[in-house]
């Protein structure tokens, strides 16, 4: 007997098929959860912001002027925003620092 080896186009298009699915179901999972893990970082560097300018209030008895005077007494670095958001301090009055990103809150 002569058997031929190999795969049929017909088997071939069902495999691809069944990729481009899994490919389709799984990458906007994916994509999703990248978002969620930023935003924590994010949510993450807001929370030092705010322990660092409560700490400047009560050390140097008023709120920092900018994020500049946080870096190195009370920070190690100015944090960045993982999506590429820009800080604002917040205010004196307790509201808390904010991120440009809108999903990005503390």
């Amino acid at each position: 007997m002569n058997m031929n080896r190999g795969m049929t186009v017909v088997e071939v298009s069902i495999v691809l098929a069944i990729l481009l699915l899994l490919a389709a179901i799984s990458l906007p999972a994916f994509f999703q959860n990248q978002q969620k893990q930023r935003a924590a970082k994010c949510a993450m560097n807001l929370e030092a912001l705010a322990t660092a300018c409560q700490k400047h209030a009560s050390e140097k008895g008023g709120f920092p002027a900018s994020l500049s005077n946080l870096a190195p007494a009370y920070l190690e670095s100015i944090p960045a925003c993982p999506s590429g958001g820009t800080y604002g301090l917040g205010t004196p009055e307790g509201d808390p620092p904010t991120c440009s990103i809108p999903d990005h809150r503390l």
